[in-house]
């Protein structure tokens, strides 16, 4: 089963800094190079860095809308969400991608539409990068993820390899964080459902695991001095 196909909705949530915004911006990018019409959804209200409205304007150039707060200012980080949101939840003829907060209290945005995700139905992504101090061991990520789960009211439903130390990330350290996000799965029952890495890296990755879906992403959030 193609998990792309499975539902029209997709929540991606994670640990802050796992990779969960330039997944999603990859992700939505590739899925329109397909395409399809698709949405991001900026339900981060806790980070005020790195976040999809960041890159409105490009990503309305490659014809993907985003919607975040109700008041179009990106230095202010209000809870006031566009009550469009609703409306392009139940659009059949639309690919909507949620961007959640990197912590539990970030879910609590995701939760404001539990009722209508039930309706629609949804696939929700997890994203682990193992190379994050808080979430290293397989417990510490199981622990967020309940967290996270009891916070929105939302179930995870597959998991996803973001491991990477930006732009120095090398095809071993890709493969190595496989371990971790193997691990999950096995414990939880949960799917691992593919890998990202950076373009550049992906046909490295792709001889050592055939056997996965690799999504090839470039950055979009890093100025050049931070890389």
């Amino acid at each position: 089963m193609d998990w792309k196909k499975h539902h029209r909705v997709l929540i991606v949530t994670g640990h802050f800094g796992s990779g969960k915004t330039e997944f999603s911006i990859n992700l939505g990018l590739h899925l329109r190079e397909l395409g399809e019409n698709v949405s991001l959804v900026d339900l981060d209200i806790i980070n005020t860095y790195f976040r999809l409205r960041e890159e409105e304007d490009f990503l309305e150039k490659k014809g993907i809308h985003t919607y975040y707060s109700a008041i179009k200012a990106t230095s202010l980080d209000l809870p006031a969400l566009d009550p469009a949101i609703d409306a392009i939840l139940y659009d059949k003829d639309r690919r909507v991608i949620l961007d959640v907060g990197g912590n539990p209290s970030g879910a609590r945005a995701l939760a404001r539409y539990q009722p209508s995700l039930e309706e629609t139905g949804y696939e929700q992504l997890f994203v682990i990068n193992a190379n994050r101090p808080e979430t290293k061991t397989a417990q510490e990520v199981i622990d967020f993820m309940e967290m996270t789960q009891a916070t929105s009211g939302t179930q995870i439903t597959g998991l996803f390899n973001t491991t990477h130390f930006l732009k120095d990330t090398t095809a071993e350290d890709v493969i190595n964080g496989l371990a971790l996000a193997e691990e999950v799965s096995d414990i939880t029952g949960l799917p691992l459902l593919g890998t990202v890495c950076l373009k550049s890296l992906e046909e490295e990755v792709r001889a050592a695991r055939e056997d996965l879906y690799i999504l090839p992403i470039d950055l979009y959030f890093r100025d050049s001095w931070m890389l």
